[in-house]
């Protein structure tokens, strides 16, 4: 029953902060455009924001290893703390000013260096023996985003964009409520301290790529797939407005490309196991292409909703296929740079996407952009043909 009860606060956890992370980093263009600011610099408080959020993760993993001061649950909720009052002050100030870029910046820092640690919360219970459906709540949180990108779709365009610090603070609470409440009964900070994970790497980032040189062209693939795909979520607005559509299209949009995924996810080892994860990983590789080419075709809203349909085959594939293929690919003590890299990889294009993207919409507009998006995209799925093994036929030769 106790287990119970931890798993439903671990799923409300990541329920709230996923659309935390929607109300965020989702309608980031749909608020600060709202706010004055030009497409230029919505990318770069985008990019700065996952930049930061790439040196912060383990800057702070590396002082919560060291100390015994601070538990993992408290650490999420003092950071949970920072953005409510980042965010009330969001919620009174009014047009483009420098004050707003470093509040924004560092709000949406904070909010994506959480993920994390909000994953790790389970690992403190499982090392006690106990344990908490990961899969359930991760699921959950996809829903969750799922459903309040169409909520604020709609309510953003009845309204106001600046109704969306207000959800920030909301959703917060609701995250810190559920955070704070998350321990057994005469175990609240012992059982959430994050423990320090064994170092399997040997090899230099010299020796990696010599070893594994395919596996290099496969991250020059993710980046250039996941280019066009960062461009179109961070810059999306942009786009439904240019084919006459609104926030509320746009969050309706959203709201079927999320929940597609799940179906896909929750029966991707058994597709894996007919299919096998070469042609998984090439199945994604096309169907990203194909998304990007239909929305940079797209004259209206269904023509949208038809891109997003791939993302059942696209984005919902290559996540977990990504990490079945590294698994598979790679030594064992090779494993945490490979998976991190690719990781790296997807994160890279997000930065790229923001800064380049911003750029180039105030230069040449929407539909040079995804044209030149949907070229970068079809490159990477020649890259992904050329660089994908036959990590199924290894895997049964090992064994």
């Amino acid at each position: 029953m106790e287990n119970k009860s931890l798993d439903i606060r671990y799923a409300c956890i990541h329920g709230f902060y996923w659309m935390l992370c929607c109300s965020m980093i989702g309608y980031a263009s749909v608020f600060l455009l709202d706010k004055g600011f030009t497409n230029t610099t919505i990318g770069t408080v985008l990019a700065i924001s996952n930049i930061l959020a790439v040196f912060g993760q383990p800057a702070v993993a590396s002082y919560m290893d060291k100390t015994s001061k601070l538990s993992l649950r408290m650490l999420i909720s003092l950071i949970l703390v920072v953005i409510i009052a980042l965010s009330l002050v969001l919620c009174f100030l009014t047009g483009a000013t420098i004050g707003m870029v470093v509040l924004t910046i560092v709000a949406f820092t904070l909010m994506l260096t959480l993920q994390p640690f909000i994953n790790s919360l389970t690992f403190a219970f499982e090392k006690n023996g106990i344990h908490i459906n990961f899969g359930l709540a991760r699921g959950i949180g996809s829903v969750a985003y799922a459903v309040m990108s169409l909520i604020l779709g709609n309510l953003v365009a009845a309204f106001s964009p600046e109704l969306l610090p207000f959800f920030y603070v909301g959703l917060s609470l609701c995250a810190l409520f559920f955070v704070y409440t998350f321990f057994l009964p005469g175990h609240k900070d012992e059982i959430v301290h994050q423990e320090k994970e064994t170092e399997h790497d040997q090899l230099s980032m010299g020796q990696f790529i010599k070893k594994y040189k395919t596996f290099m062209l496969l991250l020059v693939a993710t980046v250039l797939l996941f280019f066009d795909h960062s461009v179109i979520n961070n810059f999306f607005i942009q786009v439904v407005n240019h084919i006459n559509g609104n926030s509320a299209d746009m969050g309706n949009a959203i709201f079927l490309a999320a929940v597609l995924e799940l179906p896909t996810m929750a029966l991707f080892t058994k597709f894996q196991q007919k299919i096998g994860c070469k042609n998984m990983m090439l199945i994604s590789a096309v169907f990203f292409s194909v998304k990007h080419v239909l929305t940079y075709f797209a004259v209206n809203m269904f023509m949208i909703y038809v891109a997003q349909v791939m993302q059942m085959l696209a984005y919902a594939v290559f996540i977990p296929a990504s990490v079945y293929y590294v698994s598979q690919l790679v030594e064992e003590h090779d494993m945490n740079k490979g998976q991190a890299l690719v990781t790296g990889a997807m994160t890279l294009a997000s930065v790229f996407a923001s800064l380049a993207g911003g750029v180039l919409l105030d230069a040449l507009g929407v539909s040079k952009v995804l044209m030149i998006g949907a070229i970068i995209s079809v490159l990477g799925t020649i890259c992904m043909f050329i660089s994908v093994e036959d990590v199924d036929q290894h895997a049964k030769k090992e064994s």
